[in-house]
């Protein structure tokens, strides 16, 4: 099979990877995660930080881009987002648990959100006030099409995102922040908030839910790697690292510049937030022809991060199905779906969605960070993995019950757990588990199966 760059390089397989390689591919990790919301947030993050920016910053380093790094750690130790959780801790939670995971992250929330995205930078580079129906059915079929063409072959969606989505991205961030530090708007002013700006942005960078993506991106890097440039067993896992790592090292730098930016506006533009924020930004630096430039950026960037889910989703069925249902098949159908949901009334969607990303988070952080630290301990992990996802439940309950007005008793039992209002109630809840869980299943093996 014909690659981008390894047309322009000759190299051996054997040794390595060339490090333009390495580049490319921890590029392309890189543009997965950047998305919409890693595009749109950290501006936000700096204007209400201010002064207290790098502090903030040190929360959301640790939260969004370590916490996401060693979820690659941990799919190179022991395998796909599927395979973590059956040997975990059995196959029943790796479909129950797992299937949530791609399903709110795919099709029925995250995927159909970056396509509302991407609508909205058309209409704003068009200027259009409101969607007309036989536009908008147009638009989704364009863009659910293009995102076929980059997923039907895995082993080339990483360089193709690399080859055709990547530069975009980068010039946009270089000119933003370029002429923004150069020529600030106004002088940084006291946080917004009356909280520790640690605190603010260890939470702000949790909410990225880039932890649980990168257990689905993990397998589009395999796929590029092992059959793209024919790496397998020590080398593929170490490379999946390496690259992964030189992602997350882009897209820390990223967060830190973007909000150094969000920080020099000082006590401007603070009536808007996000993406209006941002755009208003680029207005103010760089006149019409920057908001023009700032809406194709962020119509890339959604592109980038729904082909990225879209990918991992259905390369979960296709695992969760033993092969039975294969992998261009379920991208199909994923695709289609996806373009349903964002047809027929997405923000309701999301809204009754939201409260699942609570069931998910807990758990996938728990398994990660032990088998990033204690990948020993199976026992305390398998525990640690079901009472929080048992947390998990109960949090998507209340959501849902607040949502329709009722919930008082939960809410008050929710009191009782430190942290619960902050999002950190399942931490007690976990180490219980965890507690209980390594001396019901000490023994080695004892603890998960996918088979």
């Amino acid at each position: 099979m014909p690659n981008f760059y390894a047309e322009r390089i000759n190299y051996s397989m054997k040794p390595g990877l060339n490090a333009l390689v390495v580049a490319a591919v921890g590029g392309s990790v890189f543009a997965m995660h950047f998305g919409g919301s890693c595009m749109l947030w950290p501006v936000t993050w700096g204007q209400q930080t201010g002064t207290a920016v790098f502090t903030a910053y040190l929360g959301i380093f640790i939260s969004a881009i370590i916490f996401p790094w060693l979820a690659y750690l941990a799919v190179s130790r022991e395998g796909t987002l599927f395979k973590i959780a059956g040997n975990s801790v059995n196959r029943t939670f790796a479909q129950v648990f797992g299937g949530l995971t791609v399903l709110v992250l795919g099709p029925l929330f995250a995927i159909p959100r970056m396509s509302a995205a991407a609508w909205d930078a058309i209409c704003q580079i068009l200027g259009l006030d409101y969607s007309p129906f036989p536009a908008l059915l147009l638009f989704t079929a364009a863009y659910y099409a293009a995102a076929f063409w980059f997923l039907y072959r895995r082993s080339q969606v990483i360089d193709k995102i690399a080859r055709y989505l990547l530069p975009v991205l980068v010039i946009t961030i270089v000119a933003v922040v370029t002429k923004s530090l150069v020529s600030p708007m106004a002088e940084r002013v006291s946080p917004f908030f009356s909280g520790h700006p640690f605190t603010y942005g260890f939470l702000h960078g949790y909410q990225t839910m880039d932890l649980p993506a990168a257990l689905m991106f993990a397998t589009l890097v395999i796929a590029g790697l092992s059959e793209g440039y024919g790496l397998k067993d020590r080398q593929l896992n170490r490379y999946l690292i390496l690259t992964a790592g030189f992602g997350f090292l882009l897209l820390g730098t990223s967060h830190l510049t973007q909000m150094l930016v969000g920080a020099s506006t000082g006590e401007l533009f603070t009536d808007v937030t996000y993406a209006r924020l941002y755009a208003t930004i680029i207005l103010e630096l760089w006149g019409p022809v920057g908001g023009v430039v700032f809406n194709v950026a962020l119509l890339f960037a959604a592109l980038t991060s729904a082909v990225g889910l879209g990918g991992g989703t259905a390369s979960y069925f296709e695992e969760a199905s033993g092969g039975k249902l294969p992998y261009v098949a379920c991208t199909a159908v994923v695709l289609f779906l996806s373009g349903l949901v964002s047809m027929v009334g997405l923000d309701e969607i999301v809204r009754i969605t939201a409260p699942i990303l609570d069931v998910i988070y807990p758990p996938a952080i728990a398994l990660v960070l032990f088998i990033a630290i204690a990948p020993g301990l199976k026992g305390a992990r398998a525990g640690a993995a079901l009472a929080a996802f048992g947390w998990g439940l109960f949090e998507g309950a209340y959501g849902y019950a607040a949502m329709f007005g009722s919930g008082s008793t939960m809410a008050a039992l929710r009191s009782f757990f430190p942290g619960a209002e902050a999002g950190f109630g399942w931490i007690l809840i976990a180490a219980a588990g965890a507690l209980a869980g390594h001396f019901l299943f000490h023994k080695e093996g004892k603890a998960g199966s996918t088979k």
